[in-house]
Formats: C-alpha cells, sequence, structure tokens
C-alpha cells in the first residue's frame, strides 16, 4: 500500500457525499473505487467521520509536511542530477509549437540516464534552469 499523504479539499463535494465541504481533512488511501483504479487523475481520500471517495487530485491540497519535505528534497536531487545533462534537444512542430525536450543526465548513482518530457509547463522550468547554467540547447524541428 502506498504511504498515506494528509490532504485537504478544495472544493465542495456534498453532492458526492455528506459532509464533504471545502477544508474537509483526510488521508489518501491509494486506489479506491472505479475512478482512482482507472485513472490517476483520481485518489481514493477517506475523510475521518465522514466516509471515502475517489476524488480529483487538483481538487486537493497537500498539506503533510512530511511528505512535501520528501518531494522537496526529491526535487533539489533531480536539479543536482540535471546539472551534468548533456545532448539537451527541443523539439518543435513545423508552425514552432512545443513538441518536447529530451537531454541525457548522469544520477548520483553514476548511471546514464536519458529523459524526455511533453509536458510544456514542466519543460518551460527545466528550459530556464539549463539556461541558467548556461547549458547549449539545440532546437530541432519534428514533421
Amino acid at each position: 500500500m502506498k504511504d498515506r499523504i494528509n490532504v485537504r479539499l478544495k472544493v465542495d463535494l456534498t453532492q458526492y457525499l455528506k459532509g464533504l465541504i471545502v477544508g474537509s481533512e483526510g488521508y489518501t488511501i491509494g486506489n479506491y473505487g472505479i475512478w482512482s483504479r482507472a485513472n490517476d487523475n483520481f485518489t481514493g481520500v477517506h475523510f475521518p467521520g465522514i466516509g471515502s471517495l475517489d476524488v480529483l487530485w487538483s481538487s486537493l491540497e497537500i498539506i503533510d509536511e512530511e511528505y512535501l519535505k520528501k518531494v522537496e528534497k526529491r526535487r533539489k536531487q533531480k536539479l543536482e542530477e540535471y546539472r551534468s545533462a548533456r545532448n539537451i534537444v527541443k523539439y518543435i512542430g513545423p508552425r514552432g509549437g512545443f513538441k518536447s525536450l529530451s537531454f541525457t543526465y548522469t544520477d548520483l548513482s553514476g548511471n546514464i540516464v536519458h529523459y524526455s518530457n511533453g509536458f510544456r509547463r514542466e519543460v518551460e522550468k527545466l528550459i530556464k534552469y539549463f539556461q541558467e547554467l548556461n547549458l547549449h540547447i539545440t532546437k530541432k524541428i519534428m514533421k
């Protein structure tokens, strides 16, 4: 079973389960109902004294300090690993639209990792980070 993550509800879900108002607190329980088993945008959440329900991640605020510290530590570790990035290529479409970013880096264990990401928001942050490090980014047009 996955670790429990303490969360707070950002939306009113009383139409699905009585008592689920904005600010209700609970913890994740992993795959619970049909939605969380079939779609990663959902997770099962247990709200003590109210019940359990599949909830969209975007409707939840993570309030678990221990979990947030782990995430921040992992993020800093990744940024440290990305300092070794090379062969950075930003792929764009024929009309200039973003397609993906790929590069190779060496992780902290010494393994060579090939990484590719097609999520523009995440990639924009990575490109900014690479520019701060003065790393060369090649643009290639995908046809």
